[in-house]
């Protein structure tokens, strides 16, 4: 598990991230064909969640369809459905990913448009694409800086099509926001270790801790499951909204935490409300991450963590960060 000091240093990577690259993200945009067929994006090994990401920000943002797979899953069935010059883009933080190549290999032998988000402009995944965007952050394949600079990057670039593809002026007002994201990161940072300790104390005492979100916050709870399960013995496991609201019931026992990360702009806010209104059905305790307009979600919780307001764009990517240092929180109490 990575340690506090290496979170810290994310809005800084974030903010080299966007600074440096936009540019290219727009010049790449621009010379790419498009067409009318779907975008294919496959995430390989820790950014397969990001590739989710990409799915969500493209139909949603850029009015584009998408299919987002695992490379096993990419190979077996999605890759007949390739025609000459659809766009693929493959994910892998190192660039070195052999599952990443093979993807690459496989789409330009169906005659399609290759390109790559990695940090290695020198890689072989990079050498192997058509273009690429670059990242800026450090690390192994599946550090915290990685996921949230993907999820960052991902945004910008879905954000740009928006604006060049759709002509959208509501992609404007995001991309400003993303600009500020890294000083708001690091005044949450700053303003929530104390409750992110807190919590972290918290689940000591924890049988099985759920994360629940929707839309852009799904693959964020379905990574944030993943690290704070690695970090210890707790059971934590990230849901989609839709899934845990079609039973809430079913997947909670008495004793267990949910935590809803959520935002007060989130698309599918009435879902939210409905999951939350009955956890305490079942002798469950309810949590949320979420922002300081969330009141009802806020009322309906015993304890928040409050983030500035965001739309769910940057909320997403603020609540990634501050999950991946509550994981870390975690993994620093020997009593986990």
């Amino acid at each position: 598990m990575e340690t506090r000091a290496r979170i810290l240093e994310i809005p800084r990577l974030l903010r080299e991230t966007l600074e440096k690259g936009v540019r290219e993200y727009e010049a790449l945009i621009r010379q790419v064909r498009w067409g009318e067929t779907p975008i294919n994006i496959c995430g390989c090994g820790a950014s397969l969640p990001m590739g989710m990401a990409g799915a969500y920000l493209f139909e949603w943002l850029a009015g584009r369809p998408v299919l987002a797979r695992s490379a096993k899953v990419f190979e077996a069935y999605t890759l007949s459905a390739l025609h000459p010059r659809s766009v693929v883009l493959v994910i892998s933080a190192s660039g070195e990913d052999p599952e990443a190549l093979e993807i690459v290999r496989l789409a330009r032998s169906r005659g399609a448009i290759p390109l790559a988000l990695t940090r290695h402009a020198g890689g072989p995944l990079a050498k192997a694409c058509e273009g690429v965007f670059l990242t800026r952050e450090e690390g192994s394949d599946d550090s915290a800086a990685a996921a949230v600079c993907q999820l960052a990057a991902l945004s910008s670039i879905a954000l740009i099509s928006a604006r060049l593809l759709k002509h959208s002026r509501e992609a404007l007002v995001f991309e400003d926001e993303l600009e500020r994201l890294p000083d708001q990161m690091e005044w949450s940072f700053a303003q929530l270790s104390d409750a992110l300790r807190s919590l972290a104390q918290e689940l000591q005492a924890v049988g099985r801790f759920w994360l629940v979100g929707g839309g852009l916050y799904h693959p964020v709870v379905l990574r944030s499951g993943w690290r704070l399960s690695a970090s210890g013995e707790l059971q934590a496991r990230g849901i989609e909204l839709s899934e845990f609201c079609s039973d809430p019931l079913f997947h909670l026992r008495r004793g267990d935490l949910g935590m809803f990360v959520s935002g007060s702009r989130l698309r599918m806010k009435r879902e939210v409300q409905r999951a939350a209104a009955q956890i305490k059905l079942k002798g469950a305790r309810l949590i949320a991450l979420t922002d300081t307009n969330d009141r009802e979600l806020v009322d309906r919780s015993e304890m928040a963590i409050l983030a500035p307001p965001l739309s769910e764009v940057g909320g997403s990517i603020l609540a990634s960060a501050l999950l991946e240092l509550l994981a870390t929180q975690v993994a620093k109490n020997p009593a986990m």
